[in-house]
């Protein structure tokens, strides 16, 4: 089995060595070996290709000033980055009602549930916001126990 190195998250071939001795600048490589040593990396996570300045749309600028389209997929290709409309509804209820605990209800969070509820074609009709990723496994991990009665 031949093993890939030119390709995908595990490019360590030479060619991107001599990418990077041909793009990457001082500054960047400083920035890069402080990421490296600041974060946990994934098992097959090739390391930081580069250091973003700015994202707009497609685009990817670098601090060094070069434009890059963003082909990965993973992102808000959607809608691209800096979309005026996600941006001015994010501040419109931002400035309106940043947070509202759950002991009371208003519009965006019904319409927002309401909305949740019609992609499922009636099958769920009742949503349940969570603070973030952790909690929503713990409360289907929670509810898959009660609905299964199964404890493990």
């Amino acid at each position: 089995m031949n093993k890939i190195t030119s390709e995908g998250d595990i490019n360590t071939s030479s060619n991107r060595k001599i990418w990077q001795e041909k793009n990457i600048n001082y500054e960047t490589n400083c920035i890069l070996r402080d990421d490296e040593d600041s974060f946990l990396h994934q098992s097959l996570s090739t390391p930081c290709l580069n250091v973003l300045k700015k994202s707009k749309g497609i685009y990817l600028e670098d601090i060094s000033g070069k434009i890059y389209m963003d082909f990965h997929g993973n992102n808000v290709h959607q809608v691209g980055f800096g979309n005026e409309d996600v941006k001015n509804a994010i501040i419109q209820e931002m400035e309106e009602l940043p947070f509202s605990p759950r002991r009371y209800t208003n519009n965006s969070a019904i319409t927002l549930a309401k909305k949740l509820s019609e992609k499922t074609n009636g099958l769920l009709n009742k949503v349940l916001f969570s603070p973030g990723a952790t909690s929503s496994i713990g409360m289907a991990m929670k509810l898959a126990r009660l609905v299964t009665k199964k404890d493990g």
